[in-house]
């Protein structure tokens, strides 16, 4: 049976509600005092939500328009529905909800303390306050305006859980509707309620968010951490100001959520209609993300009448040369920003990262060393000796075998260790650039994507990718991960069960094998087809394509990065492919 009533708290206008009787002018004087005094409102009001006639509550709706406020919690009902019934409190008199639309439509109001408005919840019947939830709202939130304040003007002063602002983020990119506010302090710009919805929507590129302003110094702190003494209102503006900030969940100034309506298009930035400008930075750095987004090609070789592929060339991001400049870029502001970078940094890699890495730290002044497993082609120490990292050759298979070595000897140290397998910062850079514009790619030359199809490591931007386009397009995009065979090395893909974070958080709908030489092979048919160099994860990507690929739909392949670090294992599989040809002559 479906709830005749919204159990969540909507932030309603008062100019929007009509009431259908009268107020008690003595109870309204007593009661408006009480609020005056206690600087809340204590209890959401009932509306019905296709009249917006208040059913319960017009002492407390008159009380917050003489003492100035904007806007009152609402608890909407349909009231239709047989489980709201009317009675009156004057037992010689019978109303019908007729009564009550007619009063509350005209101008005519019913005397006050006329009608009781009750609701059947199970076997009870009971009087309909009792859906009225507590809310415990400041006046302060009551009296402002909801403004559309420049998301870079707002200051978090606390940390947030990514699995808490994903929910939020998938809500908002689905119904393009945003329906929290965010309370901000009025002099500093500080967050006090609405952390999670904040980093939801810095996620996606807004470049405003919905506020209330308030004064800090007017609201109720609650502290949240248990064993802790209370959070002061000096403690909040220093975090959001100065930092470090507040562990998650560390207070609130709201008991309930308050739910709004704004449309997410009014908050996002305007899309560039010409993408053709002089490219001029002040900085490397720049380069980087002023650079974004990378190109999106189409590759005819693999097309046909009925089906367009699509490359994403991360190959042309500056540092590495690969989708690894973007985590590097994020990880490094995000210890920044969190005061957790020091002098060096660790990190295990299999060489892009390592790039990455070790280029954006020489620009902040920062050492790198990097521990690389001795499956990894030798040419990577030299690139990295020349960026001036120090590099340490570990005896393992995988980059991931020696998170642990790194751990300890960065901690032992002193140093930062970033681990791009657990930093959350991987996957929020993808999530809040790579996957949108892909999106934004592909709808200007107006498409919606079939397949996506791209290589597991850390998992990163496939992950982004898949709760990008499965929120958005449900099950109507097809996400693919691809992985080794069992028993195959290629670098910068690895297989599933090796443990990946932020894989089994999402839906991937098939995940592929791929040999080494599968996909040198797909990279020499797309040099030779396309005039693009490739690298062997790009190519991987390429051979799962040509393994699940129907004849028609839109295909978008990942390219991570380019083949110039892999002459190593382009070598070998040329003196192979000889050495078998000899073999074979030598057989005829």
């Amino acid at each position: 049976m479906i709830e005749p009533y919204v159990t969540e708290v909507q932030l309603v206008e008062l100019d929007k509600l009509r009431q259908h009787e009268e107020v008690d002018p003595a109870h309204l004087k007593e009661l408006k005092e009480e609020i005056r005094s206690d600087k809340i409102l204590k209890f959401a009001i009932v509306v019905d939500k296709n009249t917006n006639i208040i059913l319960d509550g017009e002492h407390r709706f008159n009380s917050l328009k003489e003492l100035g406020c904007r806007r009152i919690p609402v608890v909407y009902v349909d009231y239709n529905s047989p489980a709201i019934q009317v009675q009156s409190w004057r037992n010689n008199l019978r109303l019908t909800k007729k009564d009550i639309i007619k009063a509350g439509l005209s101008e005519k109001k019913l005397p006050p303390k006329t009608s009781k408005h009750m609701i059947k919840i199970g076997d009870l019947l009971l009087h309909i306050s009792a859906i009225q939830r507590r809310t415990d709202v400041p006046l302060e939130v009551l009296r402002n305006d909801i403004k559309l304040v420049d998301i870079k003007d707002v200051k978090p002063a606390m940390c947030t859980e990514l699995r808490e602002v994903l929910p939020l983020y998938a809500k908002f990119l689905d119904t393009g509707i945003v329906d929290n506010p965010i309370i901000v302090d009025w002099k500093t710009g500080v967050i006090l309620e609405g952390h999670e919805v904040f980093q939801a929507l810095d996620l996606l590129s807004a470049k405003k968010v919905p506020a209330i302003k308030v004064n800090i110094f007017d609201m109720k702190i609650r502290s949240l951490q248990p064993g802790l003494k209370p959070i002061t209102a000096e403690a909040i503006i220093e975090a959001g100001l100065k930092g470090p900030r507040l562990p998650p969940k560390s207070f609130k100034v709201l008991l309930e959520p308050l739910k709004v309506n704004v449309r997410l298009r009014e908050l996002l930035a305007p899309e560039e209609k010409d993408g053709r400008i002089l490219k001029v930075y002040n900085s490397t750095l720049e380069l980087l993300y002023e650079g974004w987004p990378t190109p999106l090609v189409k590759l005819k070789s693999l097309s046909n009448d009925e089906r367009s592929v699509w490359a994403k060339l991360e190959g042309y991001n500056p540092f590495s040369n690969s989708v690894k400049d973007r985590i590097g870029w994020s990880m490094l502001n995000d210890a920044l920003e969190r005061g957790a970078l020091k002098q060096a940094i660790y990190e295990a890699t299999s060489t892009n990262t390592g790039i990455a890495l070790t280029s954006i730290a020489n620009t902040l002044g920062v050492k790198a060393k990097l521990y690389i497993p001795q499956t990894v082609q030798k040419v990577s120490d030299v690139y990295l000796k020349v960026l001036g990292a120090e590099v340490i050759r570990l005896p393992v298979g995988l980059t991931v075998e020696a998170i642990d070595k790194v751990d300890f000897q960065a901690k032992a140290d002193d140093a930062t260790h970033l681990n791009q397998f657990e930093n959350d910062a991987n996957f929020k850079v993808h999530l809040k650039y790579t996957a949108r514009e892909l999106d934004q790619q592909l709808q200007s030359v107006g498409l919606k994507p079939s397949c996506i199809i791209g290589g597991l490591g850390t998992s990163g931007h496939m992950s982004a990718i898949s709760f990008y386009f499965k929120n958005k397009y449900r099950n109507n995009v097809k996400i693919v991960g691809v992985q080794p065979a069992p028993n195959e090395v290629i670098p910068g893909i690895r297989r599933v069960e090796t443990g990946m974070k932020w894989l089994h958080w999402m839906d991937f709908d098939e995940v592929v094998d791929v040999k080494q030489v599968e996909a040198i092979e797909a990279v020499i048919s797309i040099a030779r087809k396309e005039g693009l160099l490739i690298g062997l994860s790009a190519g991987a990507v390429v051979h799962a394509f040509n393994k699940i690929s129907k004849d028609e739909g839109v295909y978008v392949l990942i390219f991570p990065d380019t083949g110039y670090k892999y002459a190593e294992q382009f070598e070998n599989y040329f003196k192979n492919l000889q050495e078998k040809r000899g073999c074979n002559a030598v057989d005829r």
